[in-house]
């Protein structure tokens, strides 16, 4: 078996866990409503803005400069900039006021996940980067589509999609670049199994962040007027 074989094994079985946070039951079940998923892109607005930075960031750290593979972390991180906004835009296209979000603060679990990942690449080890890139790269291609389903029911419109939408299929090319950056970067067990640990710890981490964005998400447009479904 392949390290980027192991390492998604590892990954799938932790990613299933996702399946027991209550909130994506009640999506599964098409029980939530236009708020929550307004709560989810606020976070994601968020969280997605620093990726770019923090991907071109971690190459500061890698040893040897390994220039074909910063190369390829340099193009992958300038694809990725203004993701951010298609999750505003979708917010925009939902009756969602642009410069009230923008005016907005990332809850602490959001800050947290972009702490945990840059405590590993400054203070553990570089490598271990791939790890959370490779659950935000394969969790989209893997339960996108699913979860793109289900707010259809809910009556999202397609201009709403656009963030989900985006990552369900671009990433599959960046699933291609994963095994790359497996074989490039990954010289011991110890990166190995460092990149499993970061994989699988993202997994509690992003739930949380998904509870916390949703439930944010009742409170703040759960009142609103202009809800165009739930």
């Amino acid at each position: 078996m392949s390290k980027f074989e192991i390492i998604l094994k590892e990954w799938q079985v932790a990613a299933a866990q996702l399946a027991e946070n209550p909130w994506v039951k009640r999506l599964e079940k098409g029980d939530l409503k236009l708020c929550h998923y307004k709560g989810y892109l606020q976070e994601t607005y968020h969280h997605a803005g620093v990726n770019p930075q923090i991907q071109a960031y971690t190459t500061m750290f890698f040893k040897n400069n390994p220039r074909n593979t910063i190369r390829k972390f340099y193009k992958h991180a300038i694809s990725e900039i203004g993701h951010d906004l298609l999750a505003l835009n979708d917010l925009v296209a939902l009756g969602e006021n642009k410069e009230m979000i923008l005016a907005t603060e990332p809850l602490p679990i959001t800050l947290a996940y972009n702490s945990f990942v840059l405590n590993l690449v400054q203070f553990h080890n570089p490598v271990s980067y791939l790890g959370y890139l490779f659950h935000l790269e394969f969790l989209p291609t893997q339960n996108g589509p699913k979860y793109i389903h289900q707010l259809e029911k809910l009556g999202v419109p397609k201009e709403a999609l656009t963030f989900l939408e985006e990552h369900a299929t671009v990433d599959v090319a960046h699933n291609k670049l994963m095994e790359e950056y497996v074989e490039e970067l990954i010289s011991t067990e110890r990166d190995l199994q460092d990149v499993i640990w970061a994989a699988k710890s993202s997994v509690p981490i992003h739930s949380h962040m998904i509870s916390d964005a949703f439930e944010n998400g009742e409170r703040i447009y759960g009142g609103t007027k202009n809800l165009k479904a739930g």
